[in-house]
């Protein structure tokens, strides 16, 4: 079924040349590996598309998932439109040429997008052909969404034969996209293991969430101005909300002593990036995360723990968040030391950028905090001042006897 007799193209020979076919057989296979590559949702998303406008010679192509909680469709990857289109474009099932391909299952070829009552103009692309493709994305049964594809760079209308290799590459990408949406579901299941995991640390230190968050924030900022992807930016914030959970397996009585460790208890608590990295790493997918998780101690001049890491070889997250937490450890009341003033903990870290904290990373801190971090530069009362505040800023001695103390905080 190519759609309602008033919205179809005069049917046109389905015939299509032998070399064509073999062409579009040899497209479709490239696809299929290039799409089944990988498990990443976005990645498939964004081949996908790719590939649907290399094979049909297209400018636009738009893939729309199904949410099943509002019964709507919504645009997750597109090339070819605008950003603001693709940001608010919502489209209920039954609704315009989408949500009728999306209820009715079938694909369509429509003969003019300006002339048919379902369309409702969102832009104001010009649409050279007027001709649309679309088909509904089906695995196993069930309705994953709708790939929409116009503005052939031919500037001709699109064909049967071209409705018919959209249907081919739909039937590839749902197959691919079914598979990368069970990997994803499967990540949150591991990913409320692990938050599981981090509501027991947060029963031994109720600190430890609104600091996790806190940090969470910072960091954002940072990477932001040190221009870090938005990928890179979600693994960072993993990273945040997980970087305190090697102190799961550190005493009660080491974790939250409001005095000097012994040399014994101080080796305990330099454990904990390795117990965190430990109960993160078998997940692969957060590979990174532990990597930050793990190196979040290591200073810039190689003097941190627990490899010793020196400057580059410190996973950028790990030297964003070194900053974010030492800047939190100071500015916040804790057993073994009252919160600091805002300024003198940024003239602490600043102080500290190339020896305990990369140098760009503070220069990122100094250009978000002239922006505006909400949260940050808060009224903080009683605080103490003096050569004794700064001695309790740095942990309260969370370091054994006789261990030169670094101003900020490691832990």
């Amino acid at each position: 079924v190519r759609g309602k007799p008033h919205m179809a193209h005069k049917k046109q020979s389905t015939s299509v040349p032998l070399p064509n076919q073999l062409g579009h057989l040899k497209a479709l296979l490239k696809m299929s590996h290039e799409i089944t590559g990988t498990l990443d949702l976005n990645v498939v998303l964004k081949r996908i598309c790719d590939e649907t406008l290399l094979i049909l010679n297209a400018e636009i192509c738009s893939i729309l998932m199904l949410d099943h909680a509002k019964s709507a469709l919504r645009i997750m990857m597109a090339q070819g439109l605008e950003a603001s289109i693709v940001a608010h474009t919502e489209i209920p099932v039954g609704r315009d040429i989408s949500g009728w391909v999306a209820k009715h299952r079938q694909p369509l070829l429509v003969t003019d997008v300006e002339r048919d009552p379902r369309f409702e103009r969102r832009n104001r692309e010009k649409y050279y052909t007027h001709s649309l493709l679309s088909s509904p994305l089906i695995c196993k049964d069930t309705l994953l969404g709708v790939i929409n594809v116009n503005n052939k760079r031919s500037r001709k209308p699109f064909t049967e034969g071209d409705l018919d290799v959209l249907n081919g590459i739909a039937s590839l990408a749902a197959i691919a996209l079914h598979n990368a949406k069970l990997h994803e579901d499967l990540q949150k299941v591991y990913l409320e293991v692990m938050n599981a995991f981090t509501s027991a640390l947060w029963a031994k230190d109720p600190y430890t969430k609104e600091h996790s968050e806190r940090v969470s924030h910072i960091s954002t900022c940072i990477a932001r101005e040190m221009g870090l992807w938005e990928p890179q930016l979600e693994i960072i914030r993993q990273a945040c909300h997980l970087h305190d959970i090697g102190k799961i397996g550190i005493r009660d009585a080491v974790l939250n002593k409001p005095a000097k460790l012994t040399a014994d208890e101080w080796k305990e608590m330099k454990l904990h990036p390795l117990i965190g990295a430990k109960i993160i790493r078998p997940l692969s997918f957060l590979s990174e995360v532990a990597d930050i998780v793990e190196q979040e101690h290591e200073r810039w001049d190689g003097h941190g723990y627990p490899f010793g890491l020196k400057g580059e070889q410190i996973h950028v997250g790990a030297r964003v968040v070194s900053i974010a937490d030492a800047y939190d450890a100071i500015t916040t009341d804790r057993p073994y030391h009252k919160a600091q003033e805002h300024e003198w903990a940024v003239s602490e870290l600043n102080r500290c950028s190339g020896t305990q904290f990369d140098p760009k990373a503070i220069q990122a801190f100094n250009q978000a905090l002239e922006k505006g971090v909400p949260g940050v530069n808060r009224p903080f009362p009683d605080v103490e001042t003096g050569s004794q505040a700064i001695q309790a800023a740095a942990l309260g001695g969370h370091f054994p006897t006789g261990t030169p103390t670094p101003i900020v905080p490691l832990l």
